[in-house]
């Protein structure tokens, strides 16, 4: 239990905004070539949301 909520606090707030951008530029960043600069941006906003 403790557990649990100590990995809801951590992903509180504008945590849980930025995952979703974060997660989709990691996985766009497998695409071989195409990968590396459009998945760098998206996870770059990901960054901006929560420093």
């Amino acid at each position: 239990m403790i557990v649990c909520l100590a990995a809801l606090l951590c992903l509180s707030g504008c945590g849980l905004v930025a995952l979703p951008f974060r997660v989709a530029g990691d996985v766009v960043k497998v695409v071989p070539v195409v990968g590396g600069p459009v998945g760098g941006p998206i996870h770059a906003v990901g960054d901006a949301i929560d420093p």
